[in-house]
């Protein structure tokens, strides 16, 4: 059998000589399991994601994170790459793995304009769009909502499709880093689709769109009434997984501030799905795990640790 295992968990793992005496015996059960082989568990580009924030504010313990993983996984790693349809399951040396990413992030862009510059025909065919104005309603969108402004301010000063792209970009950027503007956004389209809610007429567009109507409609149906039907992958599970988990933490409940750490959290659900059960001590990542697997009919377990007897009475 296999179990995914949170990086909250792995922590615990990597310092399990020093935990309290009504922790220990729960890591220990599952340390066990784990190095004598009746339970398989791998390590994913989540896992590096989660690493990788933390080298970022102190380097110094990544050796240690990296070779505990190495241990309980083996080296097993599994990873949607892109373009691909489904997962691979590889034995890749999680070292290596980390240290490409290392790579990666030193040349990754940090502007609009640098993602065009080892493209010299694309930035060229790209600046064309510098010639071409913006729809004249979209100018309405800053007298009628202040957040406008944030989200476009290039576009205000030069009113270009070019400076909208640019701005797009910008904007998914910052959100990334900037916990206060992630939260203000998420409010901001929370009370906004609250709104949508109590409209009536839109109401009654959703019950006519929907097969299976529920008596009491939660934000999740106007979702998925109107909501694009569009891929964010080649793999079309992993679309659904992080789609539906998104609109779980949109929706307000066990929501988490951070965008990083959210997406992560989506990302960890979609690799656990592949798995008999998914340990995690997040109770935030649990609710909108379990939700995301009940909507989907995914048979995965989430517990947290203090359950691992039920892995133990499968086993």
């Amino acid at each position: 059998m296999k179990a995914y295992i949170d990086l909250n968990i792995f922590d615990r793992l990597e310092k399990i000589d020093r935990l309290d005496e009504v922790e220990k015996p729960h890591y220990k059960e599952l340390s066990s399991m784990l190095l004598d082989k009746t339970l398989t568990t791998a390590y994913s580009n989540a896992h590096l994601n989660d690493l990788f924030r933390g080298y970022q504010k102190n380097p110094s313990f990544i050796d240690g994170h990296l070779e505990n993983i190495k241990l309980y996984t083996n080296n097993l790693c599994i990873c949607q790459y892109w373009g691909q349809n489904d997962v691979t399951w590889h034995y890749r040396e999680i070292r290596d793995f980390f240290d490409e990413k290392l790579t990666d992030w030193e040349f990754e862009p940090n502007t609009y304009e640098e993602l065009f510059e080892d493209e010299p025909l694309l930035k060229s065919t790209v600046a064309l769009y510098k010639l071409i104005p913006l729809p004249l309603e979209f100018k309405k969108g800053y007298s009628a909502e202040q957040f406008w402004g944030i989200m476009f301010p290039l576009s205000k000063i030069h009113n270009t499709q070019y400076a909208l792209q640019a701005d797009i970009f910008n904007f998914q950027s910052r959100l990334k880093s900037d916990y206060g503007l992630y939260k203000s956004f998420r409010s901001k389209l929370l009370n906004s689709l609250n709104r949508v809610k109590n409209n009536k007429e839109i109401i009654k567009s959703v019950q006519t769109n929907l097969k299976d109507t529920p008596k009491h409609l939660e934000l999740m149906d106007i979702f998925d009434a109107y909501t694009p039907n569009n891929k964010t992958s080649d793999n079309i599970m992993y679309s659904k997984v992080l789609d539906i988990f998104f609109k779980y933490d949109f929706a307000g409940y066990k929501s988490d501030g951070h965008f990083n750490n959210m997406f992560d959290d989506a990302l960890h659900t979609f690799y656990a799905s592949h798995f008999d059960f998914f340990l995690t001590n997040d109770d935030r990542c649990k609710y909108k795990a379990e939700k995301t697997f009940e909507k989907l009919n995914i048979k995965t377990k989430v517990l947290k640790i203090e359950e691992i007897e039920i892995i133990r009475n499968c086993l």
